[in-house]
């Protein structure tokens, strides 16, 4: 289940991605020579480097002085929308990448930086054209084949999105951004296999990369088919270049969770919040690490500080109703798991341990009702046949008890758990 994020996280995250890729462009920048002295080239280059260095307040005062004097000048009004990109003022920036390209229509890095904006904003209509503009100057700019499939892809054209990609590896296989393209389209086919072939390979060629962003991008999609090592790999460089980014600290947190890891993982998790003390995703997962770890007194604290309206998602209100079961209230773990299944009827697990504390508290006709729709929910799960079997005993249906118990051993045949207890599932949220 996909955490909701809030509109100003999730802005500000989409305005993060841009600016990587934005500084991905500043760091290879350079000037046009349409008649341009050494002096300003060598001024307008510095500017660059303030700005890749976020001293933003000293690039913006100086661009406002190149611009006084030259306000058509078309380096200087890229530059100055990346500095207002970096500041989160995207429809600034974007008016004046614009400007910068009706200046000087040969003009890649300003195309490319709207192009950036474009996917960003998810206008790959828009984004397109001006790729087309930039391979008709430079047919064999790699970035901007790739940038084009995912444009296509973004459209869902995969045939379009895969000639991209295609034409850029030229059967090398030696181009992350276009082999993460084909893993994505392999995914949208269902073709498991292609895309975890595709995920290697990228794992195996961005051992050294120093793109943060693509490192996430990448760790993420890995987690996503179960290839953690892979993920974990990524995210310890991506933290490496960036220790200060709450998200990749996260994302790296989940990955030693998807691992087993519960100690490097509540470490990874309290780093997270010691940056960004809200992170109700940090504190949902930093929760049911410590629920795991029977610490249920301060698992309860922070799963209740990620339960706040508008970040809340059903997991909490279940690991909240385990901890309540724990400190043997199941009147109140009853509250919590009904929360949980009133938003999401389909989880069987959260169903399990409501029939467990109907059970407890000897509503035997209610915990039947949650029982027995569990087992028809997912009749695979050991754990729903299980209490099944023990209400069934309870209530003197021996028959039916011994009926959930062979189904039970036939599931165990089959490599599943011995069903006992109740299960706690990490959160399927990724950041």
């Amino acid at each position: 289940m996909k955490r909701n994020l809030s509109n100003s996280h999730q802005k500000a995250h989409k305005t993060q991605v841009f600016l990587l890729c934005l500084l991905f462009l500043l760091c290879f920048f350079v000037f046009p020579v349409c008649a341009q002295s050494g002096d300003a080239v060598q001024a307008l280059e510095q500017v660059a480097a303030l700005i890749r260095g976020d001293r933003l307040a000293e690039a913006e005062k100086e661009l406002t002085g190149v611009l006084r004097v030259a306000p058509d000048l078309p380096v200087a009004l890229n530059l100055m929308g990346s500095v207002r990109a970096k500041q989160g003022r995207l429809v600034e920036a974007e008016s004046l990448f614009l400007r910068a390209v009706r200046n000087d229509k040969n003009f890649t890095g300003a195309r490319m930086n709207l192009v950036y904006l474009y996917l960003l904003k998810r206008a790959p209509d828009k984004a397109i054209p001006q790729l087309n503009e930039v391979l008709a100057l430079e047919p064999e700019n790699r970035e901007a084949k790739v940038l084009l499939g995912d444009a296509y892809l973004a459209q869902n054209d995969l045939q379009k999105a895969e000639d991209n990609y295609l034409s850029v590896l030229d059967q090398k296989l030696d181009n992350p951004g276009a082999l993460f393209g084909l893993a994505q389209i392999s995914r949208s086919k269902g073709e498991t296999r292609e895309e975890m072939i595709y995920l290697n390979r990228v794992g195996t060629l961005i051992a050294d990369s120093t793109a943060t962003d693509f490192l996430y991008k990448f760790a993420l999609e890995a987690m996503r088919v179960g290839l953690f090592d892979e993920a974990k790999s990524a995210l310890e460089r991506a933290v490496f270049l960036k220790p200060k980014e709450p998200s990749y600290q996260l994302a790296l947190g989940i990955a030693w969770l998807r691992k087993t890891d519960l100690f490097t993982a509540e470490k990874v998790f309290r780093h997270v919040l010691a940056l960004q003390p809200d992170n109700a995703q940090a504190q949902l997962h930093l929760g049911y690490v410590l629920l795991n770890q029977k610490k249920y007194a301060e698992a309860r604290t922070w799963l209740e500080k990620s339960a706040r309206p508008g970040s809340a998602v059903p997991e909490v209100f279940y690991y909240l109703g385990l901890v309540a079961q724990e400190q043997n209230d199941d009147a109140g773990a009853i509250v919590l798991f009904e929360k949980t299944v009133r938003q999401l009827p389909t989880y069987v697990h959260a169903r399990i341990a409501l029939g467990l504390s109907y059970m407890k508290l000897r509503n035997y006709v209610r915990a039947r009702q949650e029982l027995e729709t569990a087992v028809k929910l997912d009749p695979n799960e050991p754990t729903a046949h299980y209490n099944l079997a023990l209400l069934y005993a309870r209530i003197k249906e021996p028959a039916r008890a011994q009926e959930e118990l062979k189904i039970i051993e036939q599931l165990k045949a089959k490599g599943a758990s011995n069903g006992s207890g109740v299960v706690v599932l990490p959160p399927k949220s990724n950041p």
